[in-house]
Formats: C-alpha cells, structure tokens, sequence
C-alpha cells in the first residue's frame, strides 16, 4: 500500500512541475534526435570509405595492367640473350616492343648490373657503361630483384638522362648463374597516367604516391599533394613488386559533417519545440487529474496512444475484419505502400490487392486464427499495388480477442521486404550461375588443405583429367606434379601463403592424367585458410596442353629457320668473298708475270700461281661440301689445328704481305686445336688478315700480331694490327652489322665482319674487339 502511494506521490509531482517534463522531453529527443543524426553521419563515412575502395581497386587495376606489360616487355627482351650470354638483334626487336607497348618508355639490357644496351638511345646514351651494383643509389634495389628472382621495380628516382621515373629488372639467369638484368623505364608521368589518378579523383578525392627510401628508411612522397592520413577517410593500397604505395583521401573530409549541421538544427528545434508543448501540456492539472482519475480518461489516453502508434508506425498497419477480410482502418504507411488513399482502401478487400496464387494459404490460415488452433501467423507474400507493380511483403497478423473467446477483428502488420526479397533472388542466382561455371566450365577447381590433400573437385576433373572425385581425394596432388615442376608449385603455394585471398597466378606445370599422359596447365591459386567456409587452398588449373606444345614447335621451327637462313646467307657471303680473294691473287700474278721479261721471275711467279690455284681448288672443294650440307643443320665440325689453317691463309696471302711490307709475329701453340668448320675456319682467319691489310696505316709500317692461349679451358685466339682502327663510341653498337663501314678505304664494303662473327657464332663461339683510332684493333675469337 505504502508503495503505490510513493508512486502515486512521484507521478504527482512529476506531473506537477511541468517545466521539469519539458526540459526531460527536450533532453530525451535531443539525444535520440543526435543518436540518429550519428548513426547517419557513420553511414555517410562509411559509404564513402567503400567509394574509396572501389576506386583504388580501379587503380589497383590500371598499375598491375602496366606492370604486367612491363613484364611481357622484359621478359621477351629476355629471350632474346642466347645461352652464351650474347644479345642479339636488340636494335631490331626494342622499337618493336616499344610501339606495342606504349606505356614503356625505355629498354635496356644490363648484362652483370652494366647497362650495355639501351632503346631509344640518343636520348639514353649517357647510361651507357653504368654499373648500377656499384652505385648506391640503385645497388640496394637491384640486388632485391636478383634475391626474389622475379620483376622488381626501383624508384621513383632522377635518371642520369633526365627525367624521373621507376625502373622494372628482371633478373636473367643463364646456365643457373646470374647473367644480368633485362630492365625497363616508366616516367612517373607515364605511370601516373596510366592509373587515371587525374580522371579518378575528379573534384572529390585526392591522391598520394609513396615509398620507403632505401638508403634513408624513411616514406618518401611523389605528388604535390598535403595528404593529412591520420584525420581523413583514407584507403591505401600496397604494390609489392615495387614496395609502393598509393594513398587516396578526401579532399573536403569535413564536408558530410557541415551536411547534417541544418538537420541538427532541425533536431534541436524539434526537441525545443516539444518540450514547450509538453509544458504547455502538464500546466493543465486540472485536465490531467480528471483524465488520471476517470476511467475514461484512461481510455482516451489508451486510444490515442493506440490511434498515434498506429497512424505514424514505420510499418504498414491494418485492421480487417476476420470473417470477410475487409478493412476496417488503414494507417498512413499502409496507404502509402499499396498506393490507395483511405477512401479507397475503405470496405476493400484483402484479395484485391493480394497476388491470386497466395490468397489459398491466407484463407486457410485466417480460418485456423477463427477456429482458435493458432493464435498468430507471419508469412511472406506479394502485394498488388494501385498502379499494378507487385511489392514484397512480410505479414504478420494477430487476433484482437481474448484467447478460448470468440472475435470479429485482427490487426495485420505490414513490412515492405521487397530489397531483401530480390537480394535473395539474385544471390540465389548468382550461387546457380556459379555452380553452372564451376561445374560444367573447362577448368577444373580444387579446394586442398596444406598437406595437398583435396577437398573438393569440381565435376570438370573427370571431363579433363579422367579422374573421378574420390579418385583425386585420395591421394596427394604433388604426385601428380611432374618432378621439374614441383618447385614451381611450392614456390606458387609459398607466394600465396604471403598474401591471403590474392590469386597467384601466371605459373605453368605438366600434371598427369588418368591415362598416365604429361598434360600442361595453367596454375591459379588463391589462399583462403583463413575463410571459415573454404578453410584451404582453392586451385584453378586450365589445360594448355595444345597452346603449349604449339608453342614449343613454332619456337623450334623458327630456330630452324633462322639457322638455315644464317648458313645460307654464310655460303653465299664464302662464295662472293672467299673467290674474290683467289681471283685477285691470280690476276695480281698475272700482271706481275707480264711485266717481267726474267724467266726465273716468271718461273716464281708460275710457282706462286699454281699454289694459289692449288689454294682455290681447296677452297672450291669446302665450298662444295657447306653447298652439300646447306639444308642439314649439322654441320660437318672436325678437330682442327689452327697454325695449320694461319699457314694455310699466310701462303694464300703471300703477295700482299710482301707487297705491303707488312710484318707478322705468331705465338700460337700447336696445341690449340679446336672444333669449326673448315671452311669457316679458312674464311674467318682470312678474313681478319685481309681487313689487317686493307686498313693498314699509311704512314707506318703495318705489323700483325696473333697470339693463342687458353683461358677459364676455353681457346682464345688473338689477332692485333696497328692500323686505323675504329670509333667504338660510335659505331661499337653496330661493328659487325651487315654493310656497316667504319673508314673512307676505297672498295669497303661492310661485309666481311658480318661473315666472320655468324661464322663463329654458328660454330658456338663467340668474337670481341677492342679498338683506338690512330692506335689500331684488336680482335679476340672464343672457341667453344
């Protein structure tokens, strides 16, 4: 008793101070009012984070498009470098990439961390001869490339030729050592327009590029951009093959919050608003006592607390009547979701705005209301709006009598769900759409644990592989892995297992069929250990098989081709050069023979004729033999001696050497036998003499020196001259190009160099000059 009457006594005097209900209602709206406006603001944050997510995804996007061009570049630029580590055709195949992949700027070719070759090159010339494993600057991030073994890009930095830009290496291994690097150069400029940073951020975003320097440690910045990360909404996006990272935030951060400023002063004046009306209200005692104490004041109050939830409730609200379904009353949200105005809705009927495949389960589940068996019911149904567009709804009716008593009425809540009802749908398609691909597409899917047990295959494992699900979950994926491929897995499993949910893909390995067959396939594999639903490895592998072996025979047909070519071209250089060389000789000789009226002279000369013609029968006879083996790629190698083939082109060269007053000095062991071609061997040898000759100076006595020795078990063969010599500044790019001519020597006509180096690179060897104007040359032939 005691304690009704302290309620009783805390209500009265509550209600007695109506300026404390006014300042409570105030406080209560206010906070309720600024609770939602927060709620807002965090969506409003929230929706642009994802805007932010979206677009650096774009970007993401762009720069892995040019770093994979970058890739195709280096690595084509690669294939390029034989297996003795020579580069060939660089100046034929650099303006080709260079025009097929526009974002590339510059090429280069860095055997042994020297940048040798470079494309363009009157703009680059300056990096000629730059070692960048020496400097500092670039030493750090090399040398990062070579330890991952894959493409690495260094910078932003200033280049030597002007400019800044990121450098791409790839590091290129040959015989398993180190061989150098084939790079490539993106101006920052490029690079940024390739990742559309200007069209991105438009009026809204901002954007910022960063790396960690490697000599100083510290976040060095690249646009001209005052990005406050720690107060703005900020994404950033991490590129690993260059350590790189790109910053985008908003350029007015405030601006969501100086929206909602007019809504809060909205809010306060409705809360000030109410707490003047609820004063008003509770300074009316005398009403408010009579309503307290009267029963039908309670009523009142009752049924406008009824008529107010009803009429401004979120969700649609209707009272029917049961036994016709008949509306009775309608509240404004109903009204506005069926699209009748309440005249309208007035003695209408539930069919009538009910979808007619549903209007059974409704009726059946009424009667089980009126017959008492349930005392509530919620479905899922379509409701037919006024213009004749269906609206999902949730329905959920409850009847407004007592239980074990009889009624005439429910009340019937409506809640539009037609968002969540079409996302159901579309997810639910979406799940068929990706079942239809996982199982019937022409690749197969495989979820494996850590040890390469699988999980899961998908159907296309028996279509490709002739296996049978349970057959594949039986054993260990690696065993199916050929031998010289299972480090390329591992090493694709390890690179996933550094970035969870990234596909890792771009590797290619042979994996065996049921049949017992090496099948090549395209590896896909992304890391979702960590996601409860897949809990393992999920692997793609497409077959190749027949993209893969075609590729392997275009490459051998082209090797072949090129080879016949070369030999071709070789023969028909040997024929013009080498017969050139005997002819002259004979006609020398003749005219010698001619003009002296000695016979002892003319029985030397008879002499030297018919040893150059023994020279030219011998000469005829290789020719012959390359005429016959011309189409066979094998060519008919013998153990040579090389004093014998320098005695042999010194005699065929004997008049011009003692015309000329030429001096010769040989240190070539007997030993030095090696592995050509005989008739290659006589042209290179002759070759060498004969330009020795022919670029003699004028104003000195000609000597040539040739020296044989061995070095690291291979043969080098030496021969030095004092002559002319040559501007390797300017033309060491193209000294053994074909009619490339370095002096004004008369009847020069580039030729010959050509000759001698296919020669010796068809044989497996190599050849290197070294050469001063005024000073002479110095030509060095490594046999294999």
């Amino acid at each position: 008793m005691s304690r009704n009457k302290g309620s009783f006594s805390f209500k009265s005097n509550f209600l007695s101070r109506p300026i404390l209900a006014g300042v409570f209602s105030f406080v209560f709206l206010f906070l309720l009012g600024f609770f939602l406006l927060f709620q807002s603001y965090q969506i409003i944050r929230e929706s642009e984070a994802r805007e932010m997510i979206n677009v650096m995804d774009l970007v993401e996007k762009n720069l892995n498009n040019s770093l994979k061009d970058s890739y195709s570049v280096a690595l084509s630029m690669g294939l390029i470098i034989d297996d003795e580590g020579n580069i060939r055709d660089f100046e034929q195949y650099a303006p080709l990439l260079l025009e097929q992949y526009p974002v590339i700027d510059v090429v280069q070719m860095v055997p042994g961390g020297v940048i040798r070759k470079v494309y363009p090159y009157q703009a680059n010339k300056a990096v000629i001869g730059y070692d960048i494993l020496k400097d500092p600057k670039t030493r750090k991030e090399a040398l990062k490339a070579i330890d991952v073994g894959k493409m690495y890009f260094a910078g932003p930095f200033d280049l030597l030729q002007g400019g800044t830009a990121v450098v791409g290496r790839l590091p290129v291994f040959k015989n398993n050592k180190f061989w150098g690097f084939s790079a490539v150069i993106i101006k920052l400029e490029s690079l940024l327009e390739q990742a559309e940073l200007n069209k991105l951020a438009g009026e809204k975003y901002i954007f910022q590029f960063s790396k960690i320097n490697p000599e100083s440690n510290e976040e060095q910045f690249f646009l001209q951009n005052d990005l406050d990360i720690e107060y703005n909404i900020s994404e950033t996006i991490l590129l690993p093959d260059g350590d790189w990272k790109f910053y985008i935030a908003l350029k007015n951060p405030k601006e969501a919050f100086y929206e909602l400023i007019p809504m809060a002063f909205f809010i306060l004046l409705i809360a000030s608003w109410l707490g003047w009306v609820v004063t008003l209200l509770f300074k009316q005692p005398i009403r408010l006592q009579a309503l307290v104490n009267s029963q039908a004041g309670e009523l009142a109050a009752s049924e406008l607390k009824f008529r107010t939830i009803f009429n401004q409730a979120a969700v649609g609200m209707v009272r029917v009547e049961t036994a016709t379904g008949k509306f009775l009353e309608t509240n404004q949200r109903f009204r506005e979701l069926s699209g009748y105005s309440a005249s309208e809705l007035n003695g209408m009927n539930f069919r009538e705005i009910s979808h007619p495949s549903e209007i059974n389960e409704n009726l059946a589940l009424i009667q089980q209301l009126l017959n008492g068996d349930i005392r509530e019911y919620s479905l899922e149904k379509r409701l037919i709006q006024k213009s004749g567009n269906v609206l999902w709804v949730k329905l959920s009716v409850s009847p407004l009598w007592k239980k074990d008593t009889s009624g005439s009425t429910h009340i019937a809540i409506i809640e539009d769900i037609s968002e969540r009802v079409v996302a159901q749908n579309e997810l639910m398609k979406n799940e068929k759409r990706y079942r239809a691909l996982v199982e019937n597409g022409g690749e197969v899917v495989t979820i494996f644990n850590r040890k390469g047990q699988a999980i899961y295959s998908s159907p296309a494992i028996q279509k490709i592989a002739g296996y049978s699900e349970a057959e594949i979950n039986s054993v260990n994926l690696s065993s199916l892995i050929h031998p010289k491929d299972i480090a390329e897995l591992d090493k694709q499993i390890l690179e996933a297992m550094k970035f969870p949910s990234k596909p890792i893909s771009g590797f290619t390995i042979r994996a065996k069929n049921k049949k017992g067959e090496w099948r090549w396939a395209e590896s896909t594999i992304t890391n979702l250990l960590e996601d409860s639903s897949v809990k393992g490895f999920v692997g793609n592998f497409r077959d190749v098989s027949e993209k893969k072996e075609a590729e392997i025979n275009l490459n051998k047909s082209y090797q072949m081709v090129m080879e016949q070519n070369r030999r071709l071209l070789n023969f028909s250089y040997i024929v013009s050069h080498n017969l050139r060389s005997h002819s002259s000789n004979i006609q020398a000789i003749l005219n010698l023979y001619n003009t002296t009226s000695v016979e002892e002279e003319k029985l030397n000369y008879i002499g030297l004729l018919s040893k150059v013609g023994n020279a030219l029968n011998h000469t005829l006879e290789d020719l012959n033999e390359v005429v016959s083996i011309s189409t066979n790629l094998d060519l008919n190698i013998e153990s040579l001696q090389i004093n014998a083939f320098l005695n042999k082109t010194i005699d065929l060269l004997e008049m011009q050497i003692s015309d000329k007053g030429a001096i010769i000095k040989r240190d070539v062991p007997d030993e030095m036998i090696v592995k050509f071609n005989a008739a290659y061997l006589e042209s290179v040898l002759l070759n060498f003499r004969t330009n020795a000759i022919r670029y003699r100076e004028q104003k000195r006595k000609l000597e040539i020196s040739i020296l044989g020795y061995k070095e690291n078990g291979d043969w080098i063969l030496e021969i030095a001259d004092n002559g002319v010599g040559i501007d390797l500044e300017r033309h060491g790019g193209k000294i053994f190009g074909l009619y490339k001519t370095f002096t004004q020597t008369p009847n020069s006509r580039g030729v010959g160099l050509f000759i001698t180096r296919n020669q010796i690179e068809a044989m497996g060897g190599s050849v290197a000059v070294e050469s001063e104007v005024g000073v002479g040359s110095v030509f060095k032939i490594y046999f294999k």
